[in-house]
């Protein structure tokens, strides 16, 4: 089984942050067979990946992530969740509401609870 990685190939370091996912560009310096994968030593820690070169916290760097990279002259970055912006948006929405107009405009016989 030939290993997804070489000494000296970039790759990208995924780990957690307050703000969403933290992405870092990293390099590998060592490449060690493992069971049925690879450990992968890179700057930034060391990971088991799959054949893809796939781990938890290590994926390799496709081009789309080295044009991120490129474009914000940086060696890591936070992503944020899109489904935790629309939660904002949502809540914000939300908030918005003027729910007592809205119980007043449904009257008497809209009332809570289940139905009698």
């Amino acid at each position: 089984m030939t290993a997804p990685y070489r000494v000296g190939m970039p790759a990208v370091w995924i780990s957690d942050d307050e703000a969403g996912m933290r992405v870092t560009r990293t390099a590998v310096v060592r490449v060690r067979e493992d069971g049925d994968g690879w450990l992968i030593d890179t700057l930034d820690g060391t990971e088991h990946v799959d054949e893809r070169g796939e781990g938890p916290q290590l994926v390799p760097l496709d081009p789309e992530m080295a044009v991120k990279f490129e474009d914000r002259e940086q060696t890591s970055f936070v992503v944020r969740s899109t489904v935790d912006e629309q939660l904002d948006r949502d809540v914000e929405l939300f908030s918005q509401v003027d729910w007592h107009r809205i119980e007043q405009d449904r009257g008497p016989e809209q009332g809570h609870g289940p139905e009698r």
